[in-house]
């Protein structure tokens, strides 16, 4: 049963997180707003998507296995990837910092801290906690794809979804 959660969680991920190159991030609110962003951080962007969707579904494989050490392992790794902060020169970080909505930073800064629970959890052995959090990185790819990038996932029609 727990496997079937899990497989159901990394289909649900795997589609929220297929980020394309050719397509810009949208800020919903009252009036739809196209961020404006630099070619080079939106590569980079792209970059960070890819390595934390590879590193989630290398997660949801070693919770199956209860391999808790590589759990641990890549949770932290992805608690680290931000490639964006480690790569941006300091006239990109502000430009980013005043281009990005603050419910994005917000649902980005959650999900990596989400990440080293889920390692923290990983090196206890504790299952359900691992479960949780696993759930929680999810649910925040979910939001903010709903939320910035629905026309690149037309699954999260305003229609279809609830905040």
């Amino acid at each position: 049963m727990l496997f079937r959660c899990l497989i159901l969680l990394v289909s649900i991920f795997m589609s929220a997180c297929s980020i394309a190159k050719e397509q810009p991030i949208e800020h919903h609110q009252q009036s739809k707003q196209l961020l404006t962003m630099s070619e080079d951080i939106k590569l980079l962007l792209i970059r960070e998507m890819l390595a934390v969707e590879e590193g989630m579904q290398a997660l949801l494989s070693s919770i199956a296995k209860g391999q808790w050490h590589t759990s641990a392992e890549i949770a932290k790794k992805i608690q680290s990837s931000y490639i964006l902060k480690q790569s941006l020169t300091a006239e990109q970080k502000a430009h980013l910092h005043h281009s990005l909505p603050e419910q994005f930073i917000k649902l980005d800064h959650s999900f990596h801290e989400y990440a080293g629970m889920l390692a923290h959890a990983a090196e206890a052995k504790n299952s359900d906690v691992v479960n949780f959090y696993f759930y929680k990185m999810t649910d925040s790819c979910v939001q903010c794809h709903s939320r910035y990038a629905r026309e690149k996932f037309p699954g999260f029609s305003a229609a279809t979804v609830k905040h």
